[in-house]
């Protein structure tokens, strides 16, 4: 069944096909801290979590929570020969914890303990002591052990459950399992994850400037020897900020640069670089929709594709994003954006001028290349975008808020039932060609779609850049077209197009100003 994992505060939460929410039981040794923003990552069939938990997790489809990496054992063993046995040569040990699923697979597995001491025995049964317990929930014990007088690892004997401090057996070399011990390794405390090609990719948080990786095809294998440097080592304190997983490519994005991994295993991942000339503020701001990706820089929203890397917000909205009339770009790395595959948009969510509160957001149409915008809400603050799907497998995009409730659009023009939706939008400044001189400007005429009720209020500014704006013209929606008076004399005019009432429609054809006449000129 189909579901969407949210993190509510300090909790973990599933929401079903049904919009039913349900908190999930944690780990008993792990804590969310709701400070910090969750990243998430669709492995196989489990969600991983991390970041916000205080160490990283696995979520499966009936809500399950485990612990992605278990804790390695922390004591040696110690092997000694014990009567009676037939095994003769000399062995070490290593111990390792797992957890397993109902069907016998291997969910997860620690990394190895110390290497026990060497025990040479002669016709002997070969006794492991001093086994650690695991601090951790866990299925089972798994010892490895080698050959007679050799160094290679195989697994020798499980011990069900978490009890069992001894075991002891003679199995000789040709019992043991034909493959050796996997390559295994501590998780690290991971604050950005991804799946790309069969492995989990990711940023330990006392590394920042290094990319972690997985063995292909296992979650919790990740050795210290499958890391990749990502230049510039100390070029800031923030490291890696995103990871960028389109189908053939990986793009890991820093504040200032974007790389690539290449490579199709361990013995040739490398990484490249792509641009030196733009960056990934926000990881969630990341989204890769139709193998094409899209993200929030310093100066606008940037497209990766099969044609490179470009900026798509360049031309009329560059200000939206490169100045300080908008939005605080001193808090870029907290946005968050999301498509909408209904509408075939990406949106993308900001904080205003002066706060740095998520209560903005913008929204770029992918079919016809047009911006829409900046748009906010009364009725709550978001704080995160996700789509979700229903019992019929449609997918349904949904807004978060700070009070834990999840929105979705709605046809009727209000902001949940009872909050009208602010409409407020300019004109640009006309000058008739000549924004140097007085012109006067006649009357205004104002063409819409005919409503069943409502008026707009139309506010003009005449005069030049810091001039004051007028008192406002009341445009009836219900006559369609209306001439609403003269607005004055100035170098410049603009308009200013203000709807609040709850539940009305306004659509706005044009409007005319006429006449414009120079003053002074012949």
């Amino acid at each position: 069944m189909a579901f969407t994992l949210i993190q509510s505060g300090s909790s973990l939460q599933l929401v079903d096909t049904s919009g039913t929410l349900t908190t999930l039981t944690l780990p008993s040794n792990v804590t969310l801290e709701s400070t910090r923003t969750p990243r998430f990552a669709v492995y196989d069939k489990y969600v991983v979590v991390v970041n916000s938990p205080s160490r990283p997790l696995i979520v499966d489809g009936v809500g399950t929570v485990r612990v992605l990496g278990l804790k390695p054992p922390g004591t040696v063993i110690t092997l000694s020969g014990v009567a009676g046995g037939t095994l003769s040569g000399a062995f070490t040990v290593k111990q390792t914890f797992r957890v397993k699923d109902s069907d016998g697979n291997i969910i997860t597995e620690s990394d190895y303990g110390p290497v026990s001491n060497t025990s040479a025995i002669s016709s002997q049964y070969l006794k492991a002591a001093g086994i650690t317990l695991s601090s951790d929930t866990i299925t089972e014990t798994q010892l490895y052990r080698t050959t007679a007088n050799g160094t290679v690892y195989f697994p020798w004997t499980t011990l069900v459950g978490n009890t069992a401090t001894s075991t002891q057996d003679d199995l000789s070399d040709a019992g043991l399992s034909l493959v050796a011990a996997p390559t295994l390794g501590t998780v690290p405390d991971l604050t950005l994850v991804v799946e790309w090609r069969g492995r989990l990719w990711g940023v330990d948080r006392a590394k920042i400037d290094y990319t972690r990786y997985t063995e292909a095809g296992v979650m919790y294998s990740w050795p210290t020897s499958n890391s990749l440097v990502v230049p510039k080592i100390g070029a800031d304190t923030r490291g890696v900020t995103a990871y960028i997983p389109r189908r053939d490519a990986l793009g890991i994005g820093r504040r200032n640069s974007i790389h690539q991994v290449t490579g199709t295993s361990n013995s040739d991942f490398r990484v490249v670089k792509l641009s030196e000339n733009v960056g990934v503020e926000s990881q969630e701001s990341v989204v890769v929709y139709r193998d094409t990706a899209y993200w929030l820089w310093k100066d606008g929203i940037y497209k990766w594709d099969t044609n490179g890397i470009s900026c798509i917000s360049d031309g009329s909205v560059r200000n939206w994003f490169a100045s300080d009339t908008y939005f605080n770009r001193g808090v870029y790395s907290t946005s968050f954006a999301m498509i909408d595959p209904i509408r075939n948009k990406y949106l993308l969510f900001l904080a205003a001028v002066g706060g740095s509160t998520i209560n903005r957001w913008v929204e770029y149409d992918l079919t016809d290349k047009t911006w829409w915008g900046p748009h906010k809400t009364d009725a709550f603050t978001p704080t995160a975008a996700v789509v979700v799907t229903d019992s019929n497998d449609t997918l349904i995009p949904m807004i978060g808020d700070s009070t834990g409730f999840l929105s979705q659009n709605q046809s009727t023009r209000t902001d949940w039932t009872s909050t009208g939706i602010a409409m407020s939008f300019d004109s640009k400044f006309h000058d008739a060609g000549t924004p140097d001189v007085e012109k006067y400007f006649g009357e205004l005429s104002i063409i819409g779609k005919v409503q069943s009720a409502g008026t707009c209020a139309v506010t003009p500014t005449v005069g030049y850049l810091n001039s004051t704006a007028k008192t406002a013209l009341v445009y009836d929606m219900t006559k369609g077209r209306q001439r609403l008076g003269r607005i004055g004399q100035g170098k410049l005019a603009k308009l200013n197009f203000a709807h609040s009432t709850q539940g009305q429609n306004v659509e706005i054809y044009g409007y005319e100003v006429d006449p414009i006449i120079e003053i002074g000129r012949r």
